[in-house]
């Protein structure tokens, strides 16, 4: 696992502090990119106006996240929007793991899982996106910007997941737990 050795001192310690404004603490993953203080600050900033900006609910954009992490294999990014589905709006474990699995969510209507579908198709292969899926979305109801929003909530999220990824940054101290449970591989022992 990566560990990086920049200490938190200067530009770091101001992104560092402003990402602790919101979580209470500093993830793993921004203390991962700490070297990259500018790059650090821009994913926290566009992390946090693509969760808050357009129209998607955030509730989607979360789905869509947990997806797209688990199509990148990105286990720590899985279980930090599977966290974020549990707290914000009191999804289960089971919930989680149906739409990992690629089976529409009940929380959701038709629009929504064909929106959740499109966005597995962005993180596995987004050259495999076909006229018909949009179209699909289109006559659902979806506009144009909010189909530009789901691409731009998943790549973003592919983003993230490739970093921690790569780096291997290390599960949060309440991501631990989780792992005993599906999806992850230590479920089932």
């Amino acid at each position: 696992m990566f560990h990086s050795r920049i200490p938190a001192t200067g530009r770091v310690k101001e992104v560092f502090d402003r990402v602790a404004k919101h979580y209470g603490m500093v993830p793993a993953l921004q203390q991962a990119m700490a070297p990259l203080p500018e790059t650090t600050d821009a994913v926290w900033t566009l992390s946090l106006a693509t969760v808050k900006e357009g129209m998607l609910s955030e509730e989607l954009k979360r789905a869509f996240f947990a997806v797209t992490a688990a199509a990148g294999e990105c286990d720590y990014c899985v279980c930090a929007h599977m966290l974020a589905l549990y707290r914000a709006f009191r999804w289960s474990n089971a919930e989680c793991v149906e739409i990992i699995e690629g089976k529409p969510s009940s929380r959701f209507s038709e629009k929504e899982n064909a929106a959740l579908d499109f966005a597995r198709t962005v993180a596995r292969r987004p050259a495999e996106v076909t006229d018909e899926q949009v179209d699909r979305l289109r006559e659902l109801g979806w506009s144009d910007a909010e189909i530009v929003e789901m691409v731009t909530t998943v790549a973003l999220l592919k983003y993230t997941s490739t970093v921690a990824t790569a780096l291997g940054v290390p599960f949060e101290q309440a991501m631990l737990p989780m792992l005993k449970q599906p999806p992850f591989a230590g479920s089932g022992d």
